[in-house]
Parts: structure tokens; sequence; C-alpha cells
């Protein structure tokens, strides 16, 4: 299989509503899978293919096509990533250095410090660097490099609408709301000029499936999302291979060293023995034990390597969705949120069956639904061994 950039252009505002509810008007600032999949799904059928032809088939039944989230970006040749949990940032000025705010780290080291020894307990070490005020986390989207960080900010959008009489066919009184939606323009903050949308995100396919993509891309637009009959939710897709975000044995050994390191400057103190990892969630991730009950446990097995648990900074929300062939909603799932962040740490000393076996998760993912977009990971992140940046 290959990597590949799914990147979004969006010629006009996209609206994803994070709830069903009417009332509800708060939309979601990212393209979920699940509405992509379903959009390029309908796209087929618009084009004349059959739920049983191959092609049909090939991507959405049998051997399914794992879409992923679609992320805002300043670059489309850029990869958006979500940022981790565990970043914090300072409160009076906040955002990476390159941003002209304090800087931002990853608290990994200091969780794990609190969660591991027993007596350690230093308040001060959460706070800024380099003016002593409180930390908070630091949310949202980022390019995924940490030589040159740049967080991601998207424009939102509000439509204004009113109700209608069905009697009189008329303006309703006192019926008037708003919906939110993604700007399909950003406004570049040095030079003040306005620039179109694009969001992005990478996957993983068989070259058949990526010919058969590439085909679905090209020609019309694609609509997806609320409000497509008032000329919302319009985009252009494009489809082309990147570089695979590959852990090899050298790059876990550097990372293992460098948290370590870090761990020390922060505690003072030693980690016990092993070789550690950190599984950070790409999106949310749907998981659930044997009895199919909700759980906040990774389940990940590496058969004959047991690594073991150790630290979990994670958060979980309701996922809702709706099924548009059905003209029903979905069932409601609780998942743990994208940014979740998870330490292990490995006893034995077959580092390349260990590799092999993170390198085969960050290419499935884990838990249910994961040709929607849900479930992705990356493993031992950078930001987690960095210092402020």
């Amino acid at each position: 299989m290959k990597h590949y950039r799914l990147t979004a252009r969006l010629e006009s505002p996209l609206a994803i509503q994070k709830a069903r509810q009417s009332h509800a008007s708060a939309g979601l600032d990212y393209l979920p899978g699940s509405s992509l999949r379903g959009a390029l799904a309908a796209q087929l059928l618009r084009r004349g293919g059959r739920p049983e032809d191959a092609v049909f088939r090939a991507l959405f039944i049998e051997d399914q096509v794992c879409f992923p989230n679609l992320l805002p970006t300043d670059d489309p040749r850029v990869t958006s990533q979500v940022l981790p949990l565990t970043v914090l940032t300072c409160k009076r000025r906040q955002g990476f250095r390159t941003q002209k705010g304090d800087g931002v780290e990853d608290s990994l080291a200091l969780s794990a410090g609190n969660r591991l020894l027993a007596n350690w307990n230093n308040p001060k070490a959460w706070d800024c660097k380099v003016c002593g005020q409180e930390r908070i986390p630091f949310y949202g989207f980022w390019n995924g490099n940490v030589d040159a960080p740049w967080k991601y900010e998207v424009s939102m959008t509000f439509q204004r609408h009113t109700g209608i009489d069905r009697v009189t066919g008329t303006v309703a009184l006192e019926i008037f709301y708003t919906t939110q939606a993604v700007a399909n323009f950003r406004k570049n903050i040095t030079t003040g000029e306005f620039h179109p949308q694009h969001l992005s995100g990478g996957m993983w396919l068989r070259d058949e499936h990526a010919g058969f993509l590439r085909t679905l891309c090209q020609g019309d637009s694609l609509f997806v999302g609320a409000d497509r009959t008032r000329g919302l939710g319009e985009i252009t897709l494009e489809l082309e291979e990147a570089s695979a975000p590959e852990l090899d044995q050298n790059a876990w050994g550097e990372w293992d060293q460098g948290f370590k390191d870090k761990f020390h400057r922060v505690t003072s103190q030693n980690l016990p023995e092993g070789r550690y990892f950190s599984i950070t969630l790409a999106s949310p991730a749907i998981l659930v034990d044997e009895f199919l009950r909700p759980t906040a446990r990774l389940p990940l097995t590496f058969p004959g390597l047991d690594p073991e648990p150790l630290v979990q900074v994670a958060k979980s929300h309701l996922v809702r969705g709706w099924q548009s062939s059905w003209g029903l909603p979905k069932p409601d799932d609780l998942a743990l949120s994208a940014g979740s962040v998870f330490l292990w740490r490995y006893h034995g000393d077959d580092f390349h069956a260990m590799t092999a076996e993170l390198q085969r998760i960050t290419q499935e993912g884990i838990g249910l639904r994961r040709e929607e977009g849900f479930g992705r990971l990356t493993v031992c992140e950078l930001l987690n061994v960095r210092e402020v940046i």
C-alpha cells in the first residue's frame, strides 16, 4: 500500500453540524471521513454507477477504503494534524514562538512523573517558561513540523435563516436561527490578503483503489454536508502520492532516549528500565470491549511482545451522524477524542518485531468504523520529546 494526501478546496462554505437537533447551530471545523465517504458514494451513483458494480464494491463494501478526516490547512501541500491533548501554552500569550506566542510544550513527561513517581510533585513545572504564568491546553490543528511549527486557524461563518409559515407561505413570526459553517476563504494575518480554504488528510491505498478514487475526484464538484440545496458544501478534490509517516527502529530509539532525557530534566529522576513509546489519536476512536461496551482502553494486542500501558491523557465525546440512504440517524457512539495520548513501555528486546507492530497499527488504525475516518493514530509524536517551541 502507498500513502496519499487527499486535499479538498472549498468552493462554498461547508456546514457539518455537531448535533442533530435543529436548535443547535454549532458546526464542525473540519470535514469528517464519514461525510466524505458518503458524498463520494453518492457521486459515483450520480455518474451512473450501481452498488453491485466492481468499483463501488471495491471502494465502499468489500475491501473498504478508510477515508480520513480532512483538516484545515493553509498550504494544500501539507497534511494537517491534530494537536495532542497534552500540549500546553501560556494563558496570556498563546501560540508557537514562530507565531509570536510564548511557546508550546508537550506535558506527557510531566503527566508520567505524576503517575509513576509516588513522591514527586512540582506545580511550578506546569507554568510558562517565559513569564511564569499559568499554562492551558492548546487545541486545534497544526502543520506537524516541530522545526517550523504553525497553527492553522479556520474562519467560521454564520448563515441566517427565518422560519416559513406553512399556512401562509410567508415568514413566520419569532422564528429566526443561524447555522455555522467553515468559510471558503481564510485571511492571511500578516498580509491581510484572502486565500481559498483547503482541507487535507492522509490515507493508505492500494494502486487499484487509488486509480478508482482519482477518477472519482476528477470532473464535477462534489457536494457534502448540510444545506447543499442552498449552495453550501461544494468542494473539489485532489489525490496525490505523499511521503509516509514511517517509524523505524532508529527513530523509535531516538524518541525513547529523548523522552527519558526530558523526563529526567523535569523530575530529576530516571524512568524505570524499558523502551517507551507514545500513541496519539489522530481522529476520534470508537473502542469497545469483548462485550461491545464502550471502553477507554486501547484494544491493542501484540502477540508475544506484551508492552505495558502506563499513562493516558484522554477525553470522550458522543459521535452522532445521519445515514442519507436510510433517511435515518446513525446509532450514537461514545468515542475517545482526537489528540488523546497514551504512553506505553516495552520490556523485551525484539525491537524489530515491536517496530513492525507499531507500523502496522499506524496503517490499520484501531476500533470501529475505521472506513469512516475513526481510529487513526500516530506513534512516537515528536512534540512529546521537544522543549518549548
